[in-house]
């Protein structure tokens, strides 16, 4: 074989072989810049779900917290409300309408701030604020119950009716303390941030 064609072919398949490394790198060079692509967009996606989190668990902490400030501050209405008219009803104030109509509002009030609270949660917090509005309920309806029989009740009936608002005054300061120890807890972060129905 002539010595030019030997270096023609050998040159071919040099450049072959080039081109085939070439080739072979430059798909390489792809792939590896399509991983790379592949990686940075899975780190951003887990990223932005993870500040995502962060800003919703923030979000549900200021919600919790303003539905919790809300319920005990008409709680701090309703108690006084409450503590006028039992004094209206025992002489110790002129009665008033205004008396009871502050005293119905209240109740509105309890009724209307328990409801976030109870779709809020977390579960400690709702628990805590549906055993003290069952309680104001129940309050609610000794008061009723006093509101309409004070014109015909004995001493007897009120020197009961006074035992009961007593003994109901110092179940309601329980559950309202533990409305405050739950409600805190969930604020501070100790609390689980699960939804509760």
């Amino acid at each position: 074989m002539d010595e030019g064609l030997v270096a023609l072919v050998t040159a071919g398949v040099g450049l072959v072989g080039a081109l085939g490394g070439a080739a072979m790198g430059g798909l390489a060079a792809v792939r590896g810049a399509r991983m790379g692509a592949e990686t940075t967009a899975r780190a951003t996606i887990e990223q932005a779900r993870t500040q995502e989190r962060a800003q919703h668990d923030h979000w549900l902490r200021d919600e919790r917290k303003r539905a919790a400030v809300l319920m005990l501050e008409m709680y701090d209405r309703f108690t006084i409300a409450a503590s006028n008219v039992t004094r209206m009803f025992d002489l110790e104030i002129e009665a008033s309408a205004d008396v009871w109509s502050a005293y119905c509002t209240s109740i509105s009030e309890i009724r209307t701030a328990y409801f976030p609270l109870r779709l809020l949660g977390p579960a400690r917090v709702h628990q805590a604020a549906r055993e003290l509005w069952q309680l104001i309920e129940t309050y609610h309806e000794g008061i009723q119950e006093w509101a309409d029989g004070i014109m015909t009740a004995t001493d007897e009936i009120r020197s009961g009716w006074r035992a009961r608002d007593e003994q109901q005054r110092y179940s309601l300061g329980r559950a309202h303390s533990d409305l405050i120890d739950a409600a805190s807890e969930s604020i501070r972060g100790d609390g689980t941030l699960l939804r509760s129905n």
